[in-house]
């Protein structure tokens, strides 16, 4: 019985943990989601980091920051072949900024090839200060890209002074 109940258990989690992030559909209708976070789930996942932050969130209790300490924020890093197993030419970067201040912060969308060149590049800065504003970019992919390229999402401080915050990211395919 108790083997019974320990194989139950895992084909239950198994199945939960299964659905790969390329297959859902965003709420907007978008396209096929690659990314969806509102950072909620990272505490006790990842080591202590400064940028993980209950400061400011726009929805939840969690976003990510960067301060005159902290230049860069965590990182979202992954192969372009475990996103999607198909090639994909545009997606949509939506997400919710703030700056506390006055100054430049902005998301960065990078894909690095394994030689750490870079293949892509756009910074989309944050604008609004001391109110949450959404942050909605289309971006074309280069025409030739690896599937073992890397993509990273991330806060950057660029001259910013004061903390800026990030949250609520989603990375969907555009139709």
């Amino acid at each position: 019985m108790r083997h019974l109940a320990i194989g139950l258990a895992l084909v239950l989690l198994t199945t939960a943990c299964s659905q790969n992030a390329g297959e859902k559909n965003s709420a907007a209708g978008t396209g096929r989601v690659l990314v969806d976070t509102s950072f909620e789930d990272l505490e006790g996942w990842i080591p202590e980091n400064p940028s993980l932050t209950q400061e400011k969130a726009h929805t939840g209790r969690y976003s990510i920051k960067i301060d005159p300490g902290t230049e860069f924020s965590l990182t979202y890093i992954n192969q372009l072949y475990r996103l999607s197993p198909k090639r994909f030419n545009t997606v949509r970067l939506t997400a919710w900024g703030q700056l506390t201040a006055p100054g430049a912060a902005a998301v960065v969308f990078q894909i690095t090839r394994a030689d750490q060149t870079t293949a892509f590049y756009e910074k989309i800065d944050i604008k609004e200060v001391n109110e949450w504003g959404q942050i909605n970019k289309v971006l074309t992919m280069p025409a030739v890209l690896n599937p073992a390229d890397q993509v990273k999402i991330y806060l950057w401080r660029a001259t910013a002074t004061a903390p800026a915050y990030l949250d609520d990211l989603t990375l969907s395919v555009e139709p």
